[in-house]
């Protein structure tokens, strides 16, 4: 299962990803970037590659697609069974925003299992330019820590949190 691209729900990608040297740099240099006091509070990755992990992603577009593949096979694999298990969650919500939502992936699935739904997905730019074009989904460029588009409903896949604004009614 690990392996195979047969069913779609191949974990290759994040293995893919984990494993590259942009990824695994960090972690060999874990000691010496902690310990430094001239790095002080910057995140490994940040101080071995001279910018985040995002900005890095921009402007490296191979390593910007392993992270869209590792993130969308996880959605493929996770969300179906969150889409089912909290049906009701959705009850009433006509615009769902999946912050983060790389390649379109997790609002696929969502506009899918929950028709009634107008999905947006919401990512940096630079990812959004690149993805599919998808039945009643958009594809939105932004920053979330600036705003995010007006929606009833925010979908975060940190932990795959579906949140519903509107039970706050």
């Amino acid at each position: 299962m690990m392996i195979t691209k047969r069913d779609g729900k191949s974990m290759a990608p994040m293995l893919l990803l984990e494993s590259s040297q942009e990824m695994l740099a960090p972690w060999l240099k874990l000691s010496s970037t902690i310990s430094s006091p001239i790095n002080g509070l910057v995140p490994p990755f940040d101080a071995v590659h001279g910018k985040e992990l995002w900005s890095f992603a921009k402007d490296n577009p191979r390593h910007s697609e392993l992270i869209n593949e590792a993130m969308a096979c996880e959605a493929r694999r996770v969300v179906p069974l969150v889409a089912g298990a909290c049906h009701g969650l959705f009850d009433g919500v006509a615009m769902v925003v999946d912050v983060g939502g790389g390649t379109g992936d997790t609002m696929a699935i969502l506009v899918k299992e929950f028709p009634w739904i107008k999905g947006i997905n919401f990512d940096l730019p630079h990812v959004v330019e690149v993805v599919q074009v998808l039945d009643n989904v958009e594809n939105v460029g932004g920053n979330m820590f600036d705003s995010i588009p007006a929606c009833d409903a925010v979908f975060i896949k940190v932990r795959f949190i579906a949140y519903n604004f509107n039970s706050f009614d």
